[in-house]
């Protein structure tokens, strides 16, 4: 279960990385996000666990995913 939680981390942050969601000001030291983005960037995710977990569900009840 940890591995699927660390790959679900490393997407994540990746996509923030990626996408500028999370500002870093080196100067002051604070990290910001980008509340209204993410609200979207946490939709895609949130779709991507549902459907991960639908498959995990499916494959344990015996059908092949």
């Amino acid at each position: 279960m940890s591995l699927y939680i660390r790959m679900g981390l490393y997407l994540v942050f990746g996509v923030l990385a990626g996408q500028e969601l999370v500002i870093f000001d080196q100067e002051t030291g604070i990290v910001s996000f980008k509340v209204d983005d993410l609200l979207i960037i946490g939709t895609a995710l949130i779709g991507y666990f549902a459907t991960f977990l639908s498959s995990r569900v499916s494959k344990a009840k015996g059908g092949a995913t």
